[in-house]
């Protein structure tokens, strides 16, 4: 019974899947990538993308609504903690961690 308490204790506290451990800190999705640098320092990588967004508005001139394609800019930091540890993948927008990911074993 007391091996079950602790289990479920240990659930409970246990970071979600969306959190990054850097020493005893935690980076979560949500949080700015000025708090992200200071608990887990500078990334490995960092990748630049741009994607497109559609947005509809109504045109005055000819009356009817049209789509526009604008710039929806955004970064992807890689961490590298090393063979013992996975590398993780957070993606970045408007300066606040949108995800995080992680992949294989690092180097």
């Amino acid at each position: 019974m007391h091996r079950l308490i602790a289990l479920l204790c240990l659930c409970a506290i246990a970071a979600p899947a969306w959190s990054l451990r850097c020493g005893n800190d935690i980076v979560s999705e949500g949080d700015s990538v000025l708090l992200l640098r200071e608990r887990c320092g500078p990334p490995t990588r960092v990748d630049r993308y741009e994607g497109k967004s559609a947005i509809e508005r109504y045109d005055v001139f000819t009356g009817r609504y049209v789509i526009e394609y604008v710039a929806d800019p955004y970064e992807v930091w890689t961490y590298n903690f090393g063979p013992s540890r996975f590398i993780t993948r957070i993606r970045v927008r408007d300066g606040v961690v949108k995800s995080i990911e992680t992949g294989g074993y690092g180097f």
